[in-house]
């Protein structure tokens, strides 16, 4: 994946500006609340919460699972992506060491309700069929699903077209709401479901596949990498999904935690500073 990633960050426009001290000039206010007396002067819980687990041990278990540009391997191994700083911010802003644990997409609500960790901070889509294993933050970001295609196997047509074909061999990775939505908003296509995406990606450009879905920006920039093989399709995205963090069901402590996290970080920029970063900027290219 790494040399497909770093190919679509430099196809990005070079001249994004970037956000770095913008951020932080917008944190100035909220860094001091963070540090003040009388929030680090609270009552320490008590009891066998989740929270109050996180709290005695000043740890926070996340579990991530591959999703670029969520979540992603640097070029030393290390995960690195937009879910990693979120996590990060939220142990930095609540005095928590954070221990990120890696799983797979089709495990990743299994493993966090067989306690293997204690919140997923992974890109992962609200879904009503999900609300029923797990207990979501809300929304802090919102995100379109597109198809784009093979220009040789599908020269011509935009999503309205794709939908009324029939036999059109459309990947999506494994586990995820995209191979959810495509399944259902592409009924006379053949889905093919895959765990590698940059194998993926070559089979795509090779014919074996007709188009591939994902979540922006991923279709617009692959066109712009292979503008001669590829083609984002025109025309509304399949569905838009909105992302949120998870905690099991009993944890509603917990849950009120990050959900005042969001909506301070909202508030003071910074979640809209790191999407900038992740989605609109070249910046992270070095670290691949």
């Amino acid at each position: 994946m790494t040399r497909l990633l770093l190919m679509l960050c430099l196809a990005l426009c070079a001249s994004c500006a970037t956000t770095a001290g913008t951020s932080s000039g917008k944190h100035a206010a909220a860094a001091s609340r963070e540090s003040s007396p009388s929030a680090k002067s609270a009552v320490p819980l008590a009891g066998t919460s989740t929270l109050a687990k996180v709290e005695a041990g000043k740890l926070l278990r996340v579990g991530v699972a591959i999703n670029a540009p969520w979540v992603m391997h640097d070029k030393n191994g290390e995960l690195f992506g937009y879910s990693i700083d979120l996590a990060n911010k939220i142990g930095q802003d609540m005095g928590w060491r954070v221990e990120f644990v890696t799983t797979s997409w089709p495990r990743l609500l299994y493993d966090l309700r067989t306690n293997q960790f204690d919140v997923v901070v992974s890109g992962l889509s609200i879904t009503p069929q999900r609300a029923l294993l797990a207990r979501f933050s809300q929304p802090y970001g919102e995100y379109g699903i597109a198809v784009v295609m093979n220009r040789a196997r599908y020269p011509k047509g935009g999503t309205r077209e794709l939908a009324a074909a029939s036999g059109k061999r459309i990947a999506a990775h494994k586990g995820t709401l995209t191979a959810d939505v495509v399944r259902s908003r592409l009924p006379r296509a053949e889905i093919v479901e895959v765990d590698d995406e940059e194998q993926a990606i070559e089979d795509l450009r090779a014919g074996k596949f007709d188009g591939y879905a994902a979540e922006a920006p991923t279709p617009l920039l692959l066109e712009k990498i292979y503008p001669k093989q590829l083609r984002a399709l025109s025309g509304d995205p399949l569905a838009r999904t909105a992302h949120g963090l998870a905690v099991r069901l009993d944890d509603r402590d917990l849950l009120d935690v990050l959900n005042a996290w969001i909506v301070d970080n909202k508030a003071a920029g910074w979640l809209d500073a790191r999407e900038h970063y992740w989605f609109e900027t070249t910046e992270w290219a070095s670290q691949l």
